[in-house]
């Protein structure tokens, strides 16, 4: 039997024109949309997901730190981090939350997971030092130095130990998607190619016994958006992007899906409902 589980790690804010870009605007206008929106969102929840397999227990993302809260641990020079708020209480990071459901995150993982390198998905990795950091090699290629500090991410705060498995999704197609890594021997685990939130952004599916959970990170942040093929104003390639939601759309209507943003307030109750994509 297999087991999802969201779990909320604090809450972030965001811009209206980060959530949900302008279908007109290029990667640079979205980012001035961005800063010159007024309107921010109602907080949202920072999700982490585990996974309960018969070969072990998966973390997908590691959520975000209590430590953004610390003056100088978010890079003052670079603008955007005044653009989104995140609050992140000690007990809510994700070591404190697998204890609460006794489990060791230090010991009891068979891996860590993760989406992309953005902030808020690996501002938890300090709880694993000892479990396997499974990671998509063409996200972190470009997370890492200036530029990844200039895109969202905080190389200079990873843990000192971090040395991730970074894979490329080469292996065997699944549904609409061309190529595939998987993460267990039976391969209901898998990671699939989801470009376009960010270059080398990966998504989770899982095949369960009666519904397929496609774990989507920041490929998109709702459902709605999912609905309409609306990106974010975050992506530098807004048709890969869209090309990516297509995809999500098509594996969604090919069988049962249950669909879990990283964002999504709504995932708590499609996984309590089962309320797959329709």
């Amino acid at each position: 039997m297999i087991k999802v589980t969201a779990i909320e790690t604090g809450k972030a804010r965001m811009k209206t024109a980060q959530r949900t870009g302008r279908d007109e605007r290029g990667p640079v206008g979205r980012k001035i949309d961005i800063f010159r929106d007024p309107n921010w969102v109602d907080p949202l929840p920072i999700l982490c997901f585990l996974i309960e397999h018969p070969e072990g227990r998966f973390l997908v993302d590691t959520g975000d730190t209590w430590r953004n809260s610390v003056p100088g641990y978010l890079p003052g020079w670079n603008p955007f981090y005044r653009q989104v708020s995140i609050r992140v209480a000690p007990e809510e990071e994700i070591g404190p939350r697998l204890r609460d459901m006794g489990i060791d995150p230090a010991r009891d993982l068979s891996a860590v997971v993760l989406t992309h390198f953005h902030h808020d998905h690996t501002g938890g990795l300090d709880h694993f030092p000892h479990t396997r950091i499974i990671g998509p090699r063409e996200n972190y290629a470009v997370s890492t130095g200036i530029r990844g500090m200039m895109m969202g991410c905080l190389p200079q705060r990873w843990p000192v130990w971090l040395d991730p498995e970074l894979v490329v999704p080469d292996g065997p197609a699944i549904g609409p998607f061309p190529g595939s890594w998987p993460l267990t021997n039976d391969g209901r685990i898998s990671l699939v190619p989801t470009p376009g939130h960010v270059a080398g952004h990966c998504s989770v599916v899982v095949q369960g016994d009666d519904v397929a959970y496609f774990i989507a990170g920041d490929a998109t942040y709702l459902q709605d958006n999912l609905h309409a093929e609306r990106t974010d104003g975050v992506t530098n390639d807004p048709a890969t992007a869209r090309a990516t939601l297509r995809a999500i759309k098509t594996f969604a209507t090919q069988q049962p899906t249950l669909i879990l943003p990283a964002h999504d307030p709504d995932c708590a109750v499609r996984l309590a409902t089962k309320a797959v994509f329709a």
